[in-house]
């Protein structure tokens, strides 16, 4: 799986307030066999290091009230147009409001 981890806040999520993570693997396009995969490492990672995952393929997830409740969004090997217009409008306004954000694979 390629790709970064998420830094900063993760290290420190075990210490006051819980850490949230959205992982999103819907598909368009060519699906990658590794997003099962993908998916139970984000868990296991978030296990040992004491953050959250929620993984979901579901785009209507993509709303303020509902993004405001994650620290960081994954996409992981997300492929072709996964988001409409209003979804991707909530995602931008997350991210520049401060919220993590990370492409995995085809989602980089």
């Amino acid at each position: 799986m390629g790709g970064a981890l998420l830094t900063g806040p993760v290290a420190q999520a075990g210490a006051a307030e819980p850490y949230d993570v959205l992982v999103f693997s819907k598909t368009a396009g060519f699906r990658h066999d590794s997003i099962p995969t993908g998916i139970a490492t984000f868990q296991e990672l978030g296990g040992e290091h004491g953050f959250t995952v929620t993984a979901t393929e579901d785009a209507s997830a993509f709303t303020p009230e509902n993004l405001a409740g994650y620290e960081a969004v994954v996409f992981l090997s997300t492929t072709g147009d996964v988001l409409d217009d209003t979804q991707q409008d909530a995602l931008q306004a997350y991210v520049d409001d401060g919220g993590g954000f990370m492409g995995v694979h085809a989602a980089a």
